[in-house]
């Protein structure tokens, strides 16, 4: 705040010395029109202050005590709020930088915030696609292991049923070859064995027979 009614003071001196000077030239311009008045049409300034220089010196002067009196009242009662227009405008400027400053700040501390929220959800992005890839393969590891003891069982299915089918197969030709073989034999006994010999092997089995009773 000092350092605001500072400012303000130099602005003000600034202004006022501005006026003092822009007055001097607004004097002296009139000087040098009455000059020019009282030497004739096209008598010079120069020529005028070198006839009589003390009318219009005093001129000069009263004009700049009356502006300095008037530049005093000016002062006097306006430069308190001259003052404080300036240290008001000086503030507001102040806290208009402070403002921008504290906005940039959080912007930049807002775009940080951000920054680190798309390096984490990238983060959780590539986390995700590692976990999707790791169960993906987990699972075709499974539906593998599977299709492998599911083949395993189906083959030991079929082995059995391939086993029972054989077992089977060779009990039916055996139950054929030994049909054969008898009817072959009856057959053959049929053809050698005449009815005489025939009658003495019913005879000795008889005897048999009875021998063991």
């Amino acid at each position: 705040m000092k350092q605001c009614r500072s400012i303000g003071g130099k602005g003000l001196i600034v202004v006022g010395a501005s006026v003092v000077l822009l007055l001097v030239v607004l004097v002296v311009s009139a000087v040098a029109s009455e000059g020019h008045e009282a030497a004739g049409h096209h008598q010079s300034l120069y020529a005028a202050l070198a006839e009589n220089p003390i009318p219009l010196l005093k001129d000069l002067l009263w004009r700049v005590v009356n502006f300095a009196v008037l530049l005093w009242i000016l002062i006097k009662f306006t430069g308190k709020p001259i003052k404080n227009y300036f240290a008001n405008r000086q503030e507001a400027l102040v806290k208009g930088i402070n403002e921008a400053r504290e906005a940039k700040e959080a912007a930049e501390r807002l775009y940080q915030e951000y920054q680190e929220k798309l390096a984490s959800l990238e983060d959780e992005v590539k986390e995700l696609e590692s976990r999707i890839r790791a169960e993906a393969e987990a699972e075709k590891q499974r539906i593998m292991t599977e299709a492998e003891q599911f083949a395993v069982k189906v083959k030991q299915q079929a082995e059995q049923m391939a086993n029972q089918e054989v077992i089977m197969a060779k009990r039916r030709l055996k139950d054929e070859a030994s049909k054969l073989s008898l009817q072959a034999a009856e057959k053959m006994i049929k053809e050698n064995i005449s009815a005489a010999d025939q009658g003495k092997m019913v005879e000795n089995y008889l005897e048999k027979v009875v021998g063991a009773q």
